[in-house]
């Protein structure tokens, strides 16, 4: 008779998978970095989660405006929109370590790309005898062999390396969640004050999402839940409004009123005009002047 020892059925895992699983990350880039002392590298920020494991040295890690000791074998991720940096505490020893950038990882609780609400996550190893940088060290070997299927045998150690990442850090309270959304809400901010200033400027969606250092579905969700409007509905709004204030002050023409918001297409802003406003540019402004009465 057989019997079943630790018998798993793993077909439909799929259907509750974790929310690291659904998010699906991406490995952007994977490099070995020697830096120097204090100021070879200026203080930056990216859109994406950085994951640093240092291999040797020692050094400083600088981010929202405090110092933090860093030595071999430590663990860091920063969070995106971090501005930070790292360097060797000595001017002849270099800090030699290994840098993964990760994007599209959307974590509950999180802002997209952060495992923290903190602004980054620091883990102190004994020794090199760890699931991290043996991970690291895999990944260095199929990255450099290329053998069959390394591309997804690259993506199997990745997702690997960043669940055992992802295990170590505390998890999140309510009093963090309020602060990430407060984070969110300055960078939204940001790019409404851009659009303010830059309407009359050719500007894509994806012009946008940078300057919120998201990426562009998670942009589009955050503004859109923020202020109840689309990012680029509220650009055409802001549009309209100058071309308002410009049909009513001054003589221009409607061509070079729709080119002084931004609009090159006289036709088409005629038409979002229309639809906005419920008529057209030029009878706007005959109304508004007082050259023809609306019933």
């Amino acid at each position: 008779m057989a019997h079943f020892y630790n018998y798993y059925y793993v077909g439909d895992l799929n259907l509750t998978a974790d929310d690291l699983g659904r998010s699906a990350p991406l490995l952007l880039t994977f490099s070995k970095v020697q830096n120097g002392p204090k100021g070879e590298v200026l203080p930056h920020l990216h859109s994406h989660l950085e994951l640093f494991y240092f291999e040797s040295g020692a050094g400083i890690f600088e981010c929202r405006d405090k110092h933090y000791p860093i030595k071999a074998n430590d663990l860091l991720a920063v969070d995106s929109k971090q501005m930070h940096v790292q360097y060797s505490e000595k001017q002849n020893v270099p800090l030699v370590y290994y840098c993964i950038a990760v994007d599209n990882l959307h974590l509950t609780g999180r802002n997209a790309n952060c495992l923290t609400d903190r602004g980054f996550f620091l883990h102190s190893f004994e020794n090199k005898n760890n699931l991290i940088y043996r991970n690291i060290l895999r990944l260095l070997d199929e990255l450099n062999e290329r053998r069959y299927s390394y591309a997804t045998k690259v993506n199997a150690i990745f997702c690997e390396l960043l669940t055992d990442t992802v295990r170590m850090v505390p998890k999140y309270d309510p009093e963090e969640i309020s602060e990430s959304k407060l984070n969110n809400r300055k960078f939204l901010n940001e790019v409404k004050n851009y659009i303010s200033e830059h309407y009359a400027e050719d500007i894509a969606l994806d012009d946008l999402a940078k300057i919120s250092y998201m990426n562009k579905s998670y942009f589009l969700h955050q503004f859109k839940k923020l202020f109840n409007i689309s990012p680029m509905r509220y650009l055409t709004l802001v549009r309209i409004e100058q071309s308002k204030l410009l049909l009513t002050s001054t003589d221009l023409s409607i061509t070079q009123i729709a080119s002084e918001v931004g609009i090159n297409n006289p036709v088409y802003f005629t038409e979002i005009f229309t639809k906005a406003i419920g008529v057209s540019p030029s009878a706007y402004r005959k109304i508004v002047t007082g050259q023809i009465e609306r019933y």
